[in-house]
């Protein structure tokens, strides 16, 4: 298990806690399967007055957020709640868990994480402190690392489910065409496969998905500014994705959920600019949340665009987009 002190990101060390918990893993390879929804983290407090009061408060504040680029307010994460005292095997088999303990005996707050600890995939975050105070201070500081854990052991629960229905077909045609491997779960069809652009969709009775891949030549970072990313966007799917109406096209929503980039390190293929916003139909009324991410391919000097939408009219579709969001992170090439 890994310990953290607030004053370095993250160092590693063993607490009496950490010792404990590692004493409950099974032996072997195989572990319980974690459970939880999607999206879901457990949060364990000692007290009531710790999730009611200035602690729990802060939680909410953070995971309860709006999930940006979708058209109806859904969070960003689930939250459900119970005290240490009911803390048993079944709760410890929880994907995503984040323990609080307040201790006046500690000096300094020390933050502890820990990976598959009682199933798998499983992270285990707990935040000691002398009071809530400096709890409330630590988790600030470092809310945004824990987010890319929980993030993380979600896609891999996701993709643990998906993978085994791989698409062999479609990926290997992405293969041949792109040079990098992605899961495509069983279900979606290729709908065009154009030199520079793949549209891989999944059509049910009352919802869509759809996959893009796309590429074009990469000559200057400047490609990657948000400007030229949705113009881009925007120029290929006016060409080759068209609405049910005649002369209806695709395109990026900009006036009312505009795009937002964020570039981030922790894709698959190392650098990335991560796109969020929603897509709309000129000259029709569908619409719906996209997420992509574009990076540069130093194998063919192209710069790789991997795009994920969703279409389900009068539905909440967080978890739908996160099930795309897996499949593009499942990418894996040697684009070194």
């Amino acid at each position: 298990m890994k310990r953290i002190n607030i004053f370095g990101l993250f160092f590693f060390s063993l607490s009496l806690f950490l010792m404990s918990a590692c004493g409950d893993k099974k032996e072997g390879p195989r572990k319980d399967r974690s459970a939880g929804g999607t999206s879901e983290i457990l949060v364990v407090t000692q007290n009531d007055d710790q999730w009611d009061g200035m602690i729990g408060d802060t939680i909410r504040a953070f995971f309860l957020q709006p999930q940006y680029g979708l058209p109806q307010p859904e969070a960003m994460n689930k939250l459900s709640h119970i005290n240490v005292k009911g803390f048993n095997d079944m709760f410890k088999k929880h994907k995503c868990l984040l323990i609080v303990e307040i201790n006046p005996n500690l000096e300094k707050p020390v933050v502890e994480t820990g990976e598959d600890l009682w199933a798998a995939p499983q992270r285990v975050m707990k935040i000691v402190a002398p009071d809530r105070t400096s709890w409330c201070k630590v988790f600030n500081e470092q809310k945004e690392a824990y987010k890319v854990m929980y993030d993380k052991v979600e896609r891999e629960r996701i993709m643990s489910v998906l993978r085994p229905s791989n698409d062999v077909k479609i990926t290997q045609r992405i293969k041949e065409k792109m040079g990098f491997d992605i899961t495509i779960p069983s279900g979606f069809f290729i709908s065009k496969d154009e030199p520079d652009f793949m549209w891989i969709r999944k059509e049910l009775e009352k919802n869509s998905f759809g996959i893009f891949i796309y590429t074009t030549p990469y000559k200057d970072t400047v490609q990657l500014e948000m400007s030229n990313l949705v113009s881009l966007r925007d120029r290929l799917v006016q060409k080759y994705v068209p609405g049910p109406a005649d002369g209806s096209f695709m395109t990026t929503e900009k006036e009312f959920v505009p795009p937002i980039v964020n570039y981030i390190s922790n894709y698959p293929t190392g650098f990335a600019a991560e796109m969020r916003g929603m897509w709309c139909l000129v000259g029709d009324y569908m619409a719906g949340p996209f997420i992509s991410y574009t990076f540069p391919d130093n194998k063919t000097g192209n710069l790789v665009t991997l795009e994920g939408y969703v279409y389900y009219p009068n539905h909440d579709k967080r978890d739908d987009l996160l099930q795309l969001q897996s499949i593009l992170y499942s990418i894996r090439t040697d684009m070194e």
